[in-house]
């Protein structure tokens, strides 16, 4: 029997080379579903959202590693089927169709963010929510009117994004022509209303901690994220090095790390580090942010981030230390962390009970 050279898709049989344009027209038709959705009365009307939500985010994601290769939307348990079918060639006779096992949607962000320069990174929080959504709807038929307009915005960020990680890859990328010109001013207004910053902590890795520091330099002064380190002002080369062995020592060390560091993104793009620091049953938490991003709220959903973390670890308190002139520290401790400052000569704590 001759090789399956098309794949089937919704939209009718497609050549192997036309399956990231295929992927991106289902997405293009779930996008434009979901927003349809909100118009209606019927009572699956959110569930079919819903769903539409997660196909959407799940096939563009899919459409963009297919485009860079085929080969990327293969799962983990792919098997010899699936890997003859995507290189075109002879199957079992009585096997027409293979078993196809691909990357789901979470897993796709993950091989894009690792696929794309880190400048264009992917925030996985987003697609966690929307695929949260997706699943209650589809497994246990849950729905809530509210979070499925959260899932809603948050899809339309998410394709704001991914256009933007295409864009930087040099595939088609056309914002109007994805929602249609019916769906494209809802689009917008969503997209606009959206102003809350994605806030996402990735564990630092050597990979990233490069990124962390350019952060620290650009927009941040050497004493507000390191210990004092003799020579002039401003970050010398003695400072940049003595910040990267640090965070080597504390958190990257390979046998005996002292604590646990994220670096901070906003939208993708780094602005800070935070982490934790084991003492007892006590965890330590800590937080610097870029001076451009201070004063948008992003240090207290970093902070309240820390404490559901630290309450995994199965401390009893989260604390944390600043001085009496940091204000926004303060903020951060007493809105974040839920804890109440106490000031204390030069240095003002605060303790959290997680249990």
């Amino acid at each position: 029997m001759a090789a399956l050279h098309k794949w089937p898709t919704a939209f009718g049989a497609v050549e192997y080379e036309r399956l990231p344009a295929a992927l991106e027209e289902l997405a293009r038709a779930h996008a434009r579903r979901a927003l349809a959705s909100t118009e209606s009365c019927e009572p699956l009307a959110l569930i079919d959202q819903a769903v539409s939500i997660g196909a959407c985010a799940e096939a563009l994601l899919k459409a963009v590693l297919a485009a860079i290769d085929i080969h990327l939307v293969r799962g983990q348990s792919a098997g010899i089927e699936t890997t003859l079918t995507l290189a075109g060639r002879p199957e079992q006779p009585d096997r027409p169709l293979p078993d196809m096992w691909t990357v789901g949607a979470l897993e796709a962000a993950q091989v894009l963010n690792r696929a794309t320069p880190a400048c264009v990174h992917l925030p996985e929080a987003l697609l966690t929510r929307i695929v949260t959504v997706r699943d209650s709807a589809v497994h246990m038929g849950f729905v809530d009117r509210a979070e499925s307009e959260r899932a809603l915005a948050d899809l339309v960020v998410l394709v704001d994004r991914v256009l933007s990680i295409r864009r930087e890859l040099g595939q088609p990328a056309d914002w109007a022509a994805f929602w249609s010109p019916k769906r494209l001013d809802r689009a917008d207004a969503i997209l606009r209303a959206r102003t809350e910053p994605v806030v996402e902590l990735i564990e630092l890795s050597e990979d990233n901690l490069p990124l962390l520091l350019d952060a620290a330099v650009a927009d941040a002064d050497p004493l507000e994220v390191m210990a004092p380190v003799p020579g002039p002002p401003g970050w010398t080369e003695q400072r940049k090095k003595a910040f990267l062995a640090f965070h080597r020592d504390r958190a990257l060390h390979p046998t005996c790390p002292n604590e646990r560091t994220f670096v901070i993104t906003v939208g993708g793009l780094v602005v800070g580090a935070a982490r934790l620091e084991p003492h007892g049953d006590d965890v330590e938490a800590g937080v610097w942010i870029g001076r451009s991003r201070r004063g948008q709220g992003v240090g207290g959903r970093v902070a309240a981030r820390l404490r559901e973390l630290a309450a995994r670890t199965g401390a009893r308190r989260v604390t944390a230390v600043t001085t009496p002139d940091n204000i926004a520290a303060r903020r951060i401790i007493h809105s974040g962390l839920g804890a109440r400052p106490h000031v204390e000569g030069d240095e003002v704590t605060g303790a959290a009970e997680l249990c």
